[in-house]
């Protein structure tokens, strides 16, 4: 979690620079936005907050030109004229929460595909400048190579990379962030937000959407809440607690008698496991994983946690595994989802085991086990929906009910709630404990150290080795900070 002081009101917000007006837009039989009315001043950081599938993402599409709506109207200093050139030409951009990057280009090669400074002849150490430039700026101590292809960096360096890319845009008037710091350590979340409160005192203007509370109570000046293509109320930071959004949200702080029973209903009863599930023999701190625990894998970002969940999958040399293991990856739409497939073939595509008789996968039972998860974890959309017609979090949703699906002993999680909302949290770490106390293992690595209390035991990493490993009573957010600084240190064993 993130803890920096409130934003106070701005000085410029009468000065109104985007309108939207009766906004609505749908996807075949899905109605995404429905009559939405929102305005947006200059100099103002509007927080946008709901919960998956409420509509936020395609409200922003709609309000970068991106896509046009089907009826009502957006119109940028009273203009009559919307579209993706007139918003940038405007200063508009936007920042995806699935990043939009070419993986076999560099960063400056990136750079260069938007910016329309990087031309002519010298294009390539004109873009090499102004990212550099821009990267040290926001993020000091980045450690971002700019002739590297950006398929070599980690999650959270592209991450940096899509906003500095952004933030390259000259006379830059609005910038739309969808999710930006969810890949992000707290101290480039924190170097994030003093960038854009100075952009905001600049008079520059921003729609922040997150599922981060308390980083949308601490940074924005006002806050609209969106539920069912709609926006219910719109409230001053002022007056706003987390609370009360959630409330207005439609969704429950903590984790409902509902969400668990409807969780635990369907789960199986056939897993049998014993002995050790996983080993790293070459790890200074002894590093195993028995049946039935949650382990989490925690400390700063991009530290190894990664690296030792791509170990335990791959198998190899100083690891000793079980063969049944599944593994959900952190980039959902480079390394998990298949985008041409429906919901139930996505779900389904692991559990070929589970669902065939003498080698022929039988149509009925990938029906079942598909609508089964379906339910179970409250898939909007449905199993026969295309997989790219769902919002983020059901998609992440989808990824982590295929590992589950499956018979594997253990399950291997990168950064699982990336982008995900607090009901959908709540039904996956429901889903965690049901599948753990059935003596599946479970290990995890996320970007919030706080949701390491789910866990039975922690390792906690730096520069690439296990520092620590805690348990019970020693699992807290302070513990774990101060071990990533090597406050606790016991070990300079390296598990790469």
């Amino acid at each position: 979690m993130t803890t920096v002081m409130r934003s106070t009101a701005h000085p410029r917000a009468t000065e109104v620079v985007l309108t939207a007006t009766d906004v609505s837009k749908r996807y075949g039989s899905t109605r995404a936005l429905a009559g939405i009315d929102l305005t947006v001043s200059a100099g103002e950081i509007l927080g946008l907050v709901g919960h998956n599938g409420a509509g936020k993402s395609t409200l922003m599409r709609v309000l970068a030109g991106r896509e046009a709506s089907d009826t009502g109207r957006v119109s940028w200093r009273g203009g009559h004229e919307w579209n993706q050139s007139v918003a940038a030409r405007a200063g508009v951009r936007m920042i995806y929460q699935e990043l939009a990057l070419c993986p076999d280009l560099t960063v400056a090669e990136n750079i260069a595909l938007s910016d329309p400074a990087a031309r002519g002849w010298a294009w390539r150490r004109t873009a090499e400048t102004r990212v550099a430039r821009k990267l040290d700026n926001v993020f000091p101590g980045h450690g971002i190579d700019i002739v590297r292809r950006t398929s070599d960096l980690s999650m959270a360096q592209r991450q940096m990379l899509e906003i500095a890319r952004a933030l390259c845009t000259d006379d830059l008037s609005m910038l739309i962030l969808d999710e930006p710091t969810e890949s992000l350590s707290v101290d480039a979340t924190r170097q994030l937000y003093d960038h854009l409160r100075d952009l905001a005192a600049d008079g520059v203007s921003m729609v922040l959407i997150s599922h981060r509370m308390q980083e949308v109570l601490a940074n924005a000046h006002r806050i609209a809440v969106m539920k069912d293509g709609r926006i219910v109320d719109a409230v001053d930071t002022e007056t706003a607690s987390e609370d009360a959004l959630l409330t207005t949200m439609g969704g429950e702080v903590r984790a409902d008698t509902a969400t668990i029973k409807r969780v635990t209903s369907a789960a199986r009863d056939d897993l049998q496991t014993d002995g050790t599930v996983a080993r790293l023999a070459d790890s200074a701190v002894p590093f195993a994983v028995r049946p039935g625990e949650i382990i989490g894998l925690a400390g700063l970002a991009g530290h190894g946690q990664d690296a030792v969940l791509r170990r335990l999958w791959a198998g190899g040399r100083g690891v000793s595994v079980t063969r049944r293991r599944a593994y959900v990856p952190g980039d959902r739409q480079t390394s998990g989802i298949f985008p041409l497939w429906s919901v139930a073939e996505n779900l389904t595509v692991s559990s070929g085991r589970e669902l065939s008789a003498v080698g022929v996968i039988r149509t009925r039972r990938k029906t079942d086990l598909a609508g089964e998860w379906v339910q179970r974890l409250n898939i909007k959309g449905g199993a026969r929906a295309a997989i790219t017609s769902l919002s983020g979090g059901n998609q992440q949703k989808v990824l982590v009910a295929r590992a589950f699906a499956t018979d594997a002993a253990l399950v291997l999680l990168d950064d699982p709630f990336r982008g995900v909302d607090v009901a959908t949290k709540n039904e996956l770490y429901a889903l965690m404990r049901v599948e753990a106390a059935r003596g599946r293992s479970i290990v995890w690595y996320s970007t919030e150290n706080s949701e390491m209390a789910h866990c039975d035991r922690v390792y906690v990493f730096r520069s690439g080795r296990i520092v620590s490993e805690l348990a019970h009573d020693e699992i807290t957010e302070d513990r774990i900070i101060a071990d990533s600084f090597g406050a606790h240190d016991r070990t300079q064993e390296d598990v790469r």
